[in-house]
């Protein structure tokens, strides 16, 4: 597949291509990003239902680089791990959902862990003594635990959402992830960049950021989005 420079500006510079085409020509700090998760999603112009081995293959592009995954928790046991070994660190993203049985995603750590000294959440209780002591001594919540149960997924009805885009990750999602993980002025790749969520994230905490789509379709996606904000 030919390599197309889709968008730039001062926070991204986006690709239509493959990640195995482009991955190794790029330089940037870290992966962030939730590739497509290979259980029949309708996509328009992607097939998300690849035999194991060329999924595991993939993805295994992204192996021995400092890499952070949302996916399917059976799939980081399986696929992800295959691909890129061991994992650092596991976060579990949780949210409501109709579907009982996927009313959760794994936030994986892949050569780098997260630093949650450097998100704060608010206290459970702000009333208690203790923490109107510390809040007036300048804290501004406790420490952000090893599970995210604040952040709900992107359905039809949110304001956030794109129309023409499948399985959206909150933009909240990713700056939360980009802070306990990156400095300011580091260079994030997504090599699934579908509708951007990423270039939003790393805007707002003043990261820069590279993204690569095989769909001409998502990018398009993105391409709205900036058009409307």
């Amino acid at each position: 597949m030919s390599i197309e420079k889709y968008y730039e500006d001062e926070v991204a510079t986006v690709y239509h291509g493959d990640i195995a085409d482009l991955i190794s020509k790029l330089k940037y700090d870290i992966i962030i990003t939730d590739p497509p998760y290979n259980i029949g999603y309708k996509y328009p112009d992607y097939d998300d239902n690849m035999f194991e081995e060329d999924y595991i293959e993939m993805l295994s592009c992204m192996q021995a680089q400092p890499t952070v995954i949302i996916h399917y928790p059976e799939a980081i046991c399986n696929y992800v791990y295959s691909a890129l070994g061991p994992v650092k660190k596991i976060i579990n993203w949780c949210y409501h959902n109709n579907c009982s049985y996927r009313a959760h995603r794994t936030i994986a750590f892949f050569g780098c862990t997260p630093d949650f000294k450097r998100v704060r959440q608010p206290y459970k209780d702000p009333k208690d003594k203790r923490n109107i002591k510390l809040m007036e001594n300048g804290s501004t919540g406790a420490r952000m635990n090893d599970w995210f149960s604040d952040i709900q997924i992107i359905k039809n009805s949110s304001k956030e959402k794109c129309s023409d885009f499948t399985n959206q990750i909150p933009i909240a999602l990713l700056e939360r992830i980009i802070l306990m993980t990156t400095n300011e002025g580091d260079v994030i790749l997504d090599p699934f960049f579908g509708s951007g969520s990423l270039y939003f994230a790393c805007k707002k905490t003043n990261r820069k950021c590279i993204g690569i789509d095989i769909s001409k379709t998502h990018l398009e996606c993105f391409k709205k989005r900036i058009s409307q904000k």
